[in-house]
């Protein structure tokens, strides 16, 4: 079962995703770096070092995490897929996600039965 890939929405309702404020932080320590010296500049440095990478790690495992489920959801029987969509709906917390999830479900209902 192949997945779609779908454009990630914002996390916040003020329209940020987590890494645009970690990117936003880096930049405002950028520029203390800036202004900063010797020692404190040196902290800063290490600082943005490790948030970067923490960053990168951040994104490798939850791409892992999704190569995991996607194996575990392709040997899953219909029943248990089923189950799991009916889960995932639930989970759901924006009028915004249960529209994509709608439209994803329309999409595939027609490749999966094609009107005649």
């Amino acid at each position: 079962m192949a997945a779609t890939k779908t454009a990630r929405k914002p996390a916040t309702k003020d329209g940020h995703t987590p890494a645009e404020y970690l990117q936003g932080a880096l930049d405002e320590l950028t520029k203390a770096r800036e202004r900063a010296g010797g020692d404190v500049r040196s902290g800063i440095d290490s600082a943005i070092e490790r948030t970067r990478d923490a960053m990168k790690e951040a994104g490798a495992e939850a791409q892992a995490q999704v190569t995991d489920w996607r194996g575990s959801l392709d040997k899953a029987s219909d029943e248990v897929r089923r189950e799991l969509g009916i889960l995932a709906v639930r989970a759901q917390r924006s009028p915004e996600a249960l529209r994509a999830m709608s439209a994803e479900i329309r999409k595939r209902k027609t490749e999966v039965a094609p009107s005649k």
